[in-house]
């Protein structure tokens, strides 16, 4: 549908040419941080805009944008309409993840905070947005583009910062219950119940609770996910107060198989893992018996995964001008990913004595330590992750607003992979790798690797803003100071080249300043300059392969922090019908951590190789209603040009370059449109959006790439008549990919990650996942 973004750029121009209506009566505005909602939100760009005033690039969607998408939406899904964001998600409902870059900086390069802590994986800074929150609790997720607040807990961000806030216990009892159905068996049940206030007024609570499950659009398996938050407060007096968030979740999702080129060419859009589980060999004594696959079975490529976040704040006011913050918080998670249906051969068990994979087992019980089995074998990882913030607020002068504070955590990162037995019927021992675990012939337990890294992180800032010129001039200078040391030691264990222990003991340390300033030219029309440095410390998976294949102890590679100066120009207009908010902008990436393949030692290894340079326009408009109508768009423009060639190695171990200088970043549309349409009226309402994504390249060196698409979603509802004690029953219902559009999309869990050429010198053909059919639901949802 070639016409499609035409359809799309011509309702969002027509937005930035709209005229500013009579004014309407001011309405009511609720705080959320430090930004302000009008009203419920849906009265600007349906609910897709706020009213900003921060010297920096910076979207919000709020409650009212939130509550008309599905149930299961992730916060991927949430921001896919706004600036810079390019974003997809692997199965339509939110349930299986997705993929996320903000002006060409991928979601691990991106920082992601829930109730102000960080909630990225503490050793590659991964993001998985399926497990955080229910939507039904979110009241905000707002997207800085290009620079992380100079507050933010993130040492893993050069590309900016996305946080989800909660909302908070309401001042009335409630208990709210929700059911949404949809196609493909798909159930989401929630109950939230408030406590209102109690205790002379001064506390509050809420619970809630969800079970939600879904097949698969392809292929065999399902998803589920069972989830608990909780939150409270209580004012302790004389502007203090104490308040707590708490997240629980459990999932066990069977996942979809990611393909490439060739075989979605071969094998369609249906393309997944197999359904026929192929066994085991019968055991024979003294012969030697080898499980192979063609294919993973379906049952046997899980996401396990239980993680929990605990966020606590303390609000205290020392005085008039002075007030104090301190924000504990902890994560915990533990599960595993990815395709665990593995190889295991008897005779290759670790030697803990002698250091070498040479000890024998017999697994199948037929007297003999020469066959090759099926094992459900998978990456397990625990992490404990305790850290705070401490800040102060102080305010010598009316005009005066100095914040000064540091934020420390120390993550604690454990990374292995046991294996356990699976039965005739394909089913494995135990998907979470807890029970009945393979051991070694000494006894303790196998593994296919066996990491452990500690990051402590001490990282003091300050930011003076102040106001000038009557309040029409706001200039904030800040600065922080990350330092950051990873201990990583690999245990021996049996993985490729793994077989014994060594440490690597690594710091960093940099300085990172910001300058903002924001002039009201009429109180209407504003505009912002900021700058500021952002940087990203290397993952720990950059030091869990240095042994070749002789033993030898490589040399720990001396990577950099990647770093990026941000600098973006704009201008925003708040009119009481139109806002319209634009920036221009330049990012200086460089130390970019890319991974090569070394075939003199059968090694893959991170190194730095460049820089990226990318610049940018980002607009977006929306409008409050006016006849029941109401629109929101935004435009997307993003050229970002590797500089470097980039270093390889033949296979005889000589220096090379594949050529990537002058080549665009992959999985970075230049040109994106997004926009939404909304009818309201009385207990009704209808919203079409649509976005559309320029194709992107696949690889570093642009030798192969995808096509652009335009996907439609359609949501209406309706609000029913009250009912003795059943208040506000409202039906909504949701449509995604209304068209059904079949597309393909780049697999990029990791920027650093990214194939580097498809043809050539050592090849990879890269990854993609495949865009999900239309899905319908419907919600239900009633208070009492």
């Amino acid at each position: 549908m070639k016409t499609q973004p035409r359809v799309l750029a011509v309702l969002i121009g027509a937005l930035f040419v709209t005229p500013v209506w009579a004014e309407q009566a001011p309405v009511k505005s609720t705080e959320v941080g430090t930004i302000s909602i009008v009203g419920e939100g849906d009265r600007l760009g349906n609910g897709q805009m706020v009213q900003e005033d921060s010297p920096k690039a910076r979207s919000s969607v709020t409650r009212a944008k939130i509550d008309k998408e599905r149930s299961t939406a992730s916060p991927y899904q949430l921001i896919d309409l706004l600036p810079g964001v390019n974003t997809t998600d692997i199965d339509g409902t939110g349930t299986s993840g997705g993929t996320l870059s903000i002006r060409g900086f991928n979601s691990d390069q991106l920082g992601f905070t829930v109730n102000g802590a960080p909630v990225n994986d503490s050793g590659s800074f991964a993001v998985y947005p399926q497990e955080y929150v229910d939507s039904e609790n979110l009241c905000e997720v707002f997207v800085t583009q290009g620079s992380t607040d100079t507050n933010a807990p993130h040492v893993g961000a050069t590309g900016g910062n996305v946080g989800l806030v909660s909302c908070g216990p309401l001042d009335t009892r409630r208990l709210r219950l929700s059911q949404t159905v949809g196609q493909r068996e798909m159930s989401k049940t929630f109950v939230r119940f408030d406590t209102g206030r109690f205790f002379d007024d001064r506390a509050a609570l809420f619970i809630s609770g969800s079970k939600t499950g879904v097949d698969k659009w392809r292929g065999y398996g399902s998803a589920r996910r069972d989830h608990v938050d909780a939150g409270g407060e209580l004012k302790i007096g004389q502007g203090s107060k104490l308040s707590f968030s708490l997240l629980y979740n459990d999932m066990l999702n069977n996942n979809y198989a990611y393909v490439t080129q060739a075989q979605y060419n071969k094998t369609g859009r249906y393309t997944d893992f197999s359904n026929v589980w192929t066994k085991n060999p019968t055991p024979v004594a003294g012969t030697a018996q080898a499980g192979k696959y063609d294919s993973a079975y379906y049952n046997l490529a899980l996401n396990p995964f239980r993680n929990l976040l605990l966020t606590t704040k303390g609000e205290f006011a020392l005085s008039s001008t002075l007030k104090m913050n301190v924000e504990p918080y902890y994560w915990y998670g533990y599960g595993t990913g990815g395709t665990q249906e593995n190889t295991l051969k008897e005779s290759g068990f670790l030697d803990r004595t002698t250091g070498k994979t040479n000890a024998g087992k017999d697994l199948n019980g037929d007297g003999d330590k020469l066959d090759t089995l099926l094992v459900y074998r998978g990456s397990l990882t625990e992490t404990r992750r305790p850290g705070a913030t401490l800040s102060f607020a102080w305010q010598p002068l009316d005009n005066h607003h100095v914040l000064a504070g540091v934020w420390g955590e120390r993550a604690n990162h454990r990374q292995t992979a046991p294996a356990t037995t699976i039965g005739a019927d394909g089913q494995s021992n135990d998907p979470w790798l807890k029970n009945g675990l393979i051991t070694r012939p000494d006894g303790s337990l196998y593994q296919n690797r066996d990491w452990q890294t500690y990051t402590k992180v001490i990282q003091p800032f300050v930011q003076d803003s102040i106001d000038l010129m009557g309040d029409k001039l706001n200039v904030q200078f800040g600065v922080r100071y990350a330092d950051v040391k990873r201990d990583f030691t690999n245990y021996a264990n049996e993985g490729s080249y793994q077989f014994r222990d060594y440490s690597v003991s690594k710091s960093w340390t940099e300085t990172l300043p910001s300058f903002g300033a924001r002039y009201m030219i009429t109180p209407k029309l504003q505009t912002f300059v900021n700058v500021a440095k952002n940087f990203r410390v290397p993952g720990n998976y950059s030091y869990g392969s240095l042994l070749d294949k002789s033993g030898n102890l490589l040399a720990a590679p001396d990577l950099k922090a990647e770093t990026s100066i941000n600098t973006d120009l704009g201008m925003r207009y708040h009119g009481e019908m139109l806002s319209v908010s634009g920036s221009v902008y330049n990012i200086d990436f460089k130390d970019r951590l890319a991974k090569a393949y070394l075939p003199d030692v059968a090694l893959s290894m991170d190194y730095n190789v460049g820089k990226v340079k990318t610049r940018g326009l980002e607009l977006e408009a929306g409008t409050a209603p006016f006849a029941g109508f109401s629109f929101y768009g935004s435009y997307s423009y993003t050229r970002a040009e590797i500089q470097d060639d980039m270093p390889v190695k033949a296979a005889d171990g000589t220096a090379t370059t594949i050529s990537t200088a002058g080549k665009l970043m992959p999985n970075t549309p230049k040109n994106m449109f997004g926009a939404s349409i909304q009818y309201a009226k009385g207990a009704f309402y209808a919203t079409l959006k649509g976005k559309y994504s320029a194709g992107v390249y696949s690889t570093l060196a642009n030798d192969e790439q995808v096509g652009g698409y335009t996907s439609w979603d359609f949501a209406t509802g309706y609000r029913l008549p009250d009912m003795m004690a059943f208040k506000n029953p409202t039906l909504r219902l949701n449509v995604s990919n209304l068209f059904n559009k079949e597309f393909l999309f780049l697999n990029a869990g990791s920027g650093s990650a990214i194939t580097t050429n498809a043809t050539g010198l050592n090849a990879q053909s890269p990854n993609y996942y495949i865009g999900a059919p239309r899905f319908t639901s419907l919600s239900f949802s009633v208070d009492l």
